[in-house]
Parts: structure tokens; sequence; C-alpha cells
């Protein structure tokens, strides 16, 4: 499968609504859509695509700033 099927302006798009989300400090929010990004990109693109992993890279990020500074329940 190729990234056609997942156009990169839709994974910067929703690469960018996870990020504000972290940022405001909804970290399980932003995880929340990181993973969901990871897991479309993997089923469209590949299990290994580079942006698959950024997105879980994102995930880890914002379930380790989540945990040292409690963070937003949302």
């Amino acid at each position: 499968m190729t990234s056609q099927n997942l156009p990169d302006a839709e994974i910067e798009r929703r690469m960018a609504q996870a990020a504000q989300a972290e940022e405001d400090g909804s970290y399980r929010t932003a995880a929340r859509l990181y993973d969901e990004l990871g897991k479309d990109i993997q089923a469209r693109c590949g299990r290994f695509h580079a942006r698959a992993l950024d997105a879980f890279e994102g995930m880890a990020r914002s379930i380790g700033r989540g945990a040292a500074g409690g963070g937003s329940a949302t």
C-alpha cells in the first residue's frame, strides 16, 4: 500500500491536532489521537511506515509528559 491511501495533508492535519492537544496539556487526548493516527497509517501504508513510527513516538511522548506532570484527564 502507498501513502496515496492516506494523503500527506491528512496526516499533517491529524499530527497538528494531536500536537495541539499535547500543547494544551490534554495528554490523554493527544496520546489517543497519535495512537489512532499511527494505526491508520499502518493499515493504509504499511506496518513500518516512517509516519506511523512518528505518530507512535508522539503517543509515547504524551504519555510520558502526562505521567510526569499530571496533565489533563481529557
